[in-house]
């Protein structure tokens, strides 16, 4: 038997692979990347260093809270209607909560050829999330339903995720920035793939 199938058995089918933007205030740990450079997070002292320039395809997006006050037990909720999602939307607000709250998008990163999460669930990756949303996926049900004009349906496009160092007085971090993909974006996964991929992605919904 292939030996594939035994080297996934230790991984959670539905659990992505996270890509994270390395900023000061991240702890470092030995084998992370340098601040400022997006990376694919193996382990708690594994990364996979992609630079700080790197092309995705944003497949589907989600609300995503998380409160992590509880280091035994991390809640996680989807459903933005909720009261434990506004609960902890209103607990982030409070200094050293160890809540978030945001957008969670599913991505496939071109040189690793990965599935991968991209979750903005701080203040300033919030704030680009929005310059994401028109490089996803766009149908004609997703027209009607939010009543869009001048507009037609596609598919994925590309994107380049970028940083910028903000410097508020003393106070410096490295924030994402989007910016439409310049270069050829391949090999393209399999759309099949990509089907599959999104359903689970937005199934917890």
């Amino acid at each position: 038997m292939n030996s594939d199938f035994y080297n996934s058995l230790d991984k959670n089918d539905n659990l992505l692979d996270r890509l994270l933007l390395f900023t000061k205030g991240r702890k470092r740990a030995k084998g992370l990347p340098q601040v400022g450079h997006y990376g694919i997070l193996e382990s708690n002292d594994e990364v996979v260093d992609l630079g700080t320039s790197i092309d995705v395809l944003p497949l589907a997006r989600r609300p995503k809270a998380i409160d992590m006050s509880n280091t035994v037990v991390v809640t996680v909720n989807y459903d933005f209607e909720s009261d434990e999602f506004k609960r902890i939307v209103a607990q982030s607000l409070e200094r050293k909560s160890h809540c978030m709250y945001g957008v969670s998008f599913l991505v496939y990163e071109m040189r690793s050829g990965r599935f991968l999460e991209f979750y903005c669930g701080t203040k300033s990756t919030r704030r680009e999330a929005k310059n994401i949303y028109p490089f996803l996926p766009l149908t004609s049900a997703d027209i009607r339903a939010r009543r869009l004009e001048g507009v037609e349906p596609h598919g994925p496009m590309p994107v380049t995720f970028k940083v910028k160092l903000v410097t508020r007085g003393k106070f410096s971090l490295h924030v994402p920035k989007v910016a439409k993909c310049s270069t050829p974006f391949e090999p393209m996964p399999a759309p099949e793939l990509i089907d599959a991929e999104i359903a689970t992605f937005i199934g917890v919904l």
